[in-house]
């Protein structure tokens, strides 16, 4: 018998407790564990006074959810309250919130040429190691294993799951908003990993914004409040606009031939995306930072405030509007040409080609046949710049759904 038995039987009493919310009392937890009610009494007081509450015979837990068992563990063997439990999941948690806190620094120091590349490095790093605590809080083994089943070793150390594959394993099955930020921000950094792209800076900022509001989240959800990020964290001042000549000499270098295959991955990896994530603020955050304009200034104790639109009645959003602008869908879902269409689509259905697309588009109007500068549809809109009319991924989406019914399929192509 080991001397945690007793010990592992309270960590999962506490912690079913506390996740439905529900008090107990020392007679209840006697009766889980096996030790004696004087027993007992002493631990809500002593050992885990800063965990427990008590409202008269009631006691509630606050925060054992967060430790892992093996903390747990370590809290009942300490005489010093105040020692920090060095478990893997610490070390892990500290690590992701360090480089988390690295990752913000680096892009916001003003000097740091290449900004969106050092950000990813180091969020890469915090999130793996993020990913990590989360597995071992949960009694998750995350190491590689040979065929045989030992562990697989890389110069003499355990290899442990490299992000990807957390992100799979956390999210096994899911195609979710923060999975696809991630997958895209790994792919980015392998790309642009030995090429100078100072100029991405300006096109990846909402996927970099985005990567760190998710991890604060995703920390909060698993580790709770006290493990957030913005109590070390001030909002990074920045300058009211990129000066006209700046974006034009980005989008000069964006057009390069050192960019073309940056922009190709860019370009492709979002064409995979549904339009429900690639417009997800938890995919790219889109943004604008206004004057906040209030009915009393001496009662405003934020100079900036941040609104999610989709959380305010009609009401509110009338009363708001007066003062600030909201943007919605600022990125432009009509970004693929006729011939990606024929791409995506020739994947399921290979006798697809160019000129099927167009007798698709006519029989059901996607786009009108001369060129209206102004529509935009449903399937297709006319870009300024590209000239013409580009597609979205629900025009493929309906597209595979014509050719699974045959009869409709034969009223386009005899058309």
């Amino acid at each position: 018998m080991s001397k945690f038995d007793k010990v592992d039987l309270a960590y999962d009493f506490l912690v079913l407790r506390e996740r439905n919310q529900e008090s107990f009392t020392i007679e209840e937890l006697a009766a889980a564990t096996g030790w004696k009610v004087k027993t007992c009494k002493t631990y809500p007081t002593k050992t885990w006074n800063k965990f427990i509450s008590r409202d008269g015979e009631q006691y509630t837990t606050l925060g054992i959810k967060y430790l892992s068992k093996e903390d747990f563990r370590h809290v009942n063997t300490q005489k010093n309250m105040d020692s920090i439990p060095q478990s893997e999941r610490s070390i892990n948690l500290k690590k992701a919130r360090e480089f988390a806190l690295l990752a913000v620094a680096t892009y916001n120091n003003p000097f740091t040429e290449f900004k969106t590349y050092g950000f990813i490095v180091n969020i890469v790093i915090a999130y793996t190691s993020l990913f990590h605590a989360i597995f071992a809080k949960n009694g998750t083994p995350y190491n590689y294993l040979e065929e045989d089943g030992r562990p697989k070793l890389v110069d003499g150390e355990e290899k442990a799951w490299e992000l990807k594959t957390c992100c799979q394993e956390y999210w096994p099955g899911v195609e979710s908003a923060e999975k696809a930020n991630l997958i895209f921000l790994i792919g980015l950094r392998n790309i642009i990993e030995h090429r100078g792209l100072p100029a991405v800076d300006l096109l990846t900022f909402g996927e970099c914004q985005a990567a760190i509001n998710n991890f604060e989240n995703l920390v909060i959800k698993e580790f709770g409040e006290t493990s957030a990020l913005m109590i070390n964290l001030a909002l990074a001042m920045q300058l009211t606009r990129a000066t006209q000549q700046a974006q034009i000499d980005a989008i000069k270098q964006f057009q390069t031939e050192n960019f073309n295959v940056v922009k190709k991955f860019m370009e492709d990896y979002k064409s995979e995306l549904s339009d429900e994530i690639v417009q997800s603020q938890q995919y790219r955050l889109r943004a604008l930072l206004v004057p906040l304009v209030g009915k009393n200034a001496k009662q405003s104790d934020l100079a900036i405030e941040f609104i999610n639109v989709s959380n305010l009645s009609e009401e509110e959003i009338e009363t708001y509007e007066s003062g600030i602008a909201f943007i919605k869908n600022v990125e432009n879902q009509f970004k693929l040409k006729p011939t990606r269409v024929v791409a995506l689509v020739q994947r399921k259905e290979r006798n697809f080609n160019i000129t099927t697309h167009t007798k698709f588009w006519k029989y059901y109007d996607a786009r009108p046949s001369g060129n209206d500068k102004k529509y935009k549809g449903k399937y297709s809109g006319y870009v300024e710049g590209f000239d013409g009319y580009l597609y979205c991924q629900e025009w493929v989406r309906f597209i595979h759904e014509v050719y699974k019914d045959k009869t409709e399929l034969e009223k386009v192509l005899r058309s």
